[in-house]
């Protein structure tokens, strides 16, 4: 209870600073006084809030002192929106220091979720994880050799499809940087950032779909689509391996098929938790599933049990 009483204390003075500002530099107000105003406003984004969120939420144990980096970043940013432009020597300055704590914040929390632990916020840790991990595949998993099991990836040969998005992205890319350079050089690198960073999401998938099969140990389906979504089914919780009919596209049937229809539904007597991408979690009976060999797989799924 106290816990989110300081959690409402701090959102509540903190959105009500961001409002005050907000109002203040469309004023006449800071129109007389315009130095003195945006100089205090500017120490209260940057700083009064930050120094807030320690004493109320992080003192009070309702998060991890790690959290108050990206607090602080956060805030930076509102002030470089809210105050104006000509009041901005001191956030100009400001932004050698956040630049590099973006940085050490992903690296400390990266080691963080190493160890097993995290922000503290079990939603935070999620997304990060899974934004770290599309980075890892996507930049260090080029030379890594395929592990034995079940893939979904090649009878439509993706490898190409990612290759040709790859190809129609810089293309795009490169136009887009032009035409939007004339009106602003800050705004067109951004654009062209995210591109890049969406070609790096492309081969990350791509690679976590070659290196994550699917597999079958220890009496227990390891289902792995890529890191789009896993999940753990023992083989004596499968009731029943059958041909996909048309009625498979209902609530609780995750699909493992790409581009195509699923060729096989593996009914689940008991619904299970599949972990997704950015944290998400689903609750699932049924797998509706094509994979590159799927007669192999189906023997494999019977032989080993699951097919009482």
């Amino acid at each position: 209870m106290i816990t989110s009483v300081r959690r409402s204390v701090f959102a509540f003075v903190a959105l009500s600073i961001v409002a005050f500002a907000a109002v203040v530099f469309r004023s006449a107000a800071y129109a007389r006084h315009p130095d003195v105003l945006a100089w205090a406003f500017t120490f209260d984004l940057t700083l009064t809030i930050p120094l807030l969120y320690y004493a109320l939420v992080i003192r009070g144990g309702s998060a991890s002192p790690i959290t108050i980096v990206p607090v602080f970043v956060i805030c930076v940013a509102v002030a470089m929106r809210l105050v104006p432009h000509d009041q901005h020597e001191f956030l100009h300055q400001m932004r050698y220091i956040t630049a590099p704590l973006d940085v050490v914040m992903m690296v400390l929390v990266a080691r963080r979720l190493a160890r097993g632990k995290g922000t503290g916020n079990g939603v935070v840790d999620r997304v990060i994880a899974s934004e770290l991990e599309i980075l890892r595949y996507g930049l260090f998993a080029w030379r890594r050799p395929e592990p034995a099991g079940f893939t979904v990836h090649k009878r439509n040969d993706w490898a190409t499809i990612v290759v040709c998005f790859i190809v129609a992205i810089a293309a795009e890319s490169i136009g887009v940087h032009l035409l939007v350079r004339h009106w602003s050089a800050t705004a067109a690198w951004v654009l062209t950032g995210l591109d890049i960073y969406g070609v790096i999401w492309l081969i990350g998938d791509y690679h976590a779909l070659r290196l994550r099969p699917t597999t079958i140990t220890d009496g227990v389906l390891h289902l792995h689509y890529g890191l789009r979504w896993s999940a753990e089914i023992p083989l004596a919780n499968i009731a029943g391996i059958a041909p996909a009919s048309a009625d498979w596209k209902r609530k609780g049937v995750l699909s493992v098929a790409m581009l195509d229809e699923p060729r096989l539904v593996i009914a689940l007597r008991k619904p299970v938790v599949a972990r997704g991408l950015l944290g998400i979690q689903r609750t699932i009976d049924a797998i509706a599933i094509l994979p590159d060999e799927p007669e192999r797989f189906e023997a494999a799924l019977r032989l080993q049990g699951g097919n009482e």
